[in-house]
């Protein structure tokens, strides 16, 4: 334990030789790192911070070229949406005019049909009265001679029928 106690006060002890020595040596050391290394150490620092500086400019060079892509695409991508629309919204406009065009059109077909079914029905119905208007002049003209039991000249035969169909149009 002596030996212990004499030794940590040499150790805590100042010894002048020792301190001059240390100090000399550190500043030899200082001399010759300067005059040797501390250029290339300087030189590979500010190379090195260099480097990095580009790099980070070229990383924020790159990240600024990405956003204004980005920005692009999105552009780009909202165009083509609005784009998608337009088409989408002409086709509906177009199916619209070519529904109508054709609803038009069947309805034109369907008047025009239901006008020409009217007028040939009309047409049927004239003849037909026509038809039955001639039987009866025939029927009449026969039973008008079965009664006069005389036979009727021509001339006679067309004032009765034209005197009938008088009598009928004014009926």
């Amino acid at each position: 334990m002596l030996f212990i106690l004499l030794e940590s006060s040499s150790l805590l002890s100042v010894n002048p030789g020792l301190i001059f020595w240390t100090v000399v040596t550190f500043l030899l050391l200082l001399f010759i790192l300067q005059k040797l290394a501390w250029k290339p150490i300087i030189s590979a620092v500010e190379n090195r911070e260099k480097r990095i500086q580009e790099s980070l400019d070229r990383a924020e060079k790159m990240q600024q070229e990405a956003e204004e892509k980005l920005t692009s695409y999105q552009k780009m991508l909202e165009d083509a949406k609005k784009e998608t629309q337009e088409i989408l919204s002409k086709g509906r406009k177009t199916a619209e005019v070519v529904r109508e065009e054709i609803l038009s059109k069947s309805n034109e077909e369907a008047r025009r049909l239901l006008e020409k079914a009217k007028k040939d029905i009309s047409l049927e119905r004239e003849k037909a009265l026509a038809d039955i208007r001639n039987l009866a002049v025939d029927l009449s003209l026969s039973a008008a001679s079965r009664l006069v039991e005389r036979s009727l000249t021509e001339d006679d035969q067309k004032k009765i029928v034209a005197n009938y169909l008088k009598e009928i149009k004014i009926s």
